[in-house]
Formats: C-alpha cells, structure tokens, sequence
C-alpha cells in the first residue's frame, strides 16, 4: 500500500469550548513527521490559543491495489 497523505487532528482543552474541547485536523503533514514534531506543533498551537493540548492523532490514507475477480 503506498502512503498517499497524512494528516493530525488535535484536541485542545479549555473551558471557553462548549464541551470543554475543541478538534482541529491539519493536512499536508509531511511523510516523514515524527511523534516529537507533531507533539511540539501542537504544543505551539495550543500555547497560541491559550488551551492545553489533550492528544494528537496522526490519519494516515493508503491506497490499496484493486484485486480483480477473474470469474466475473
């Protein structure tokens, strides 16, 4: 499977939110990002938003050859 996109969502905390937080999805992560990358993005985010960053999750789109069916 080839690797096509990546992308992180974050999740800010903060009592301003309605739920008391608020996802956010970034696209365009570069293929090679690391775990302390994409932590220290968030952290700069969050600290610019006045939140505490709660998690990152890193979605990863792959695509995947089509296997043919020779007996239709």
């Amino acid at each position: 499977m080839e690797l096509i996109e990546q992308l992180v969502q974050y999740t800010f905390n903060n009592e301003k939110y309605t739920d008391g937080f608020k996802k956010r999805i970034l696209k365009n992560v570069r293929k090679d990002a690391t775990a302390e990358g994409i932590s220290k993005v968030g952290d700069a985010i969050s600290g610019l938003q006045g939140d505490k960053l709660g998690a990152a999750v890193l979605i990863q789109k792959h695509g995947v050859a089509l296997v043919s069916d020779s007996a239709n």
